[in-house]
């Protein structure tokens, strides 16, 4: 829900209804006031959020963000930096000073190795890289596959060193033994 209205604090949609203008209160140093409905900017876009406690997570969903996990949300409070906001981290909307918040593509890549979580900051990782921080050394032995999204698989074998960019929602891969596997 979009509303540019900017030239009042509080907007009155009935009798019942105030919507406290979060932006407006931190440009002029005013406390919000309790109320049950905020109006919060988002990247550009307004929103109205009709509790005062919301989370990280329905912060981005509130703004048509499909993956929550492969984004990072930041608050901007008046005069200050950006605070990083954890996806379950509690947000108190009447807290003095917010301006607005900023979303963010991930800092962080999520992906599984055989089914074990493994978590990057690196944008790319080459097959034997993963291998190696997932603790499949050496990495000779082995050679990567990739679960595609529509369940085909795509091979690593002969490519080792050819970097991968790391992307999300998470990518899944598992590993592939290169010798013979002895017969009891």
């Amino acid at each position: 829900m979009q509303n540019n209205t900017n030239n009042t604090n509080n907007l009155k949609l009935d009798n019942f209804d105030e919507i406290i203008d979060l932006e407006i209160y931190s440009k002029s140093g005013q406390k919000p006031p309790f109320g049950k409905k905020y109006k919060v900017r988002i990247d550009s876009e307004y929103y109205i959020f009709d509790h005062q406690i919301v989370t990280g997570k329905e912060i981005l969903i509130k703004a048509d963000i499909a993956h929550v996990e492969c984004h990072t949300l930041y608050q901007k409070f008046k005069d200050c930096d950006f605070e990083k906001i954890d996806l379950n981290e509690k947000v108190d909307l009447a807290r003095p000073g917010i301006e607005h918040f900023i979303i963010k593509k991930a800092e962080v890549f999520h992906y599984t190795v055989d089914g074990e979580p493994e978590t990057t900051d690196e944008k790319q990782l080459t097959p034997n890289q993963i291998l190696e921080l997932a603790g499949l050394t050496p990495v000779t032995d082995y050679y990567l596959v990739e679960i595609n999204q529509d369940g085909s698989q795509t091979s690593y074998k002969d490519t080792p060193n050819q970097p991968l960019i790391m992307k999300c929602p998470a990518l899944k891969f598992v590993s592939s033994f290169r010798g013979e596997t002895p017969l009891s």
